[in-house]
């Protein structure tokens, strides 16, 4: 294959490149579905600083950002772990990728979450 006359260094760069495009797209996408301002202005600001808590708010972009990437047919087990982290359910992951509580359970309860709590903040989709 052509695979083998570019260097490995090359194709991982590129590799690494388009994972952090996509999560940063997904990203907006989430925004986006969520109706959310522009990042820095007084209308984001006053989201930020809304009734509902900083892990509520973080739970429902996981969920969100779950059920686009599952759509787009995406790998999902490092947004599942960071929902299930931040206190997401089964039902819910359920929800967002249009199953059932024990279908998703199935699918994607191999391993006990893996993240730590402070890992959250990065949402790679891979």
């Amino acid at each position: 294959m052509l695979e083998s006359a570019v260097p490995q260094s090359a194709i991982s760069d590129a590799a690494d490149l388009l994972t952090e495009k996509a999560d940063v797209l997904l990203e907006r996408l989430t925004d986006r579905v969520m109706a959310s301002p522009a990042a820095g202005s007084k209308a984001w600001y006053a989201l930020r600083n809304s009734a509902s808590s900083p892990a509520q708010v973080l739970k429902a972009r996981l969920l969100v950002r779950i059920a686009i990437a599952y759509h787009a047919h995406f790998d999902l087990v490092d947004d599942i772990d960071r929902a299930r982290a931040a206190g997401a359910g089964w039902a819910e992951i359920g929800e967002a990728t249009g199953m059932s509580a024990l279908q998703a359970r199935k699918r994607w309860d191999s391993a006990p979450v893996k993240v730590r709590q402070s890992d959250i903040g990065q949402l790679p989709i891979w």
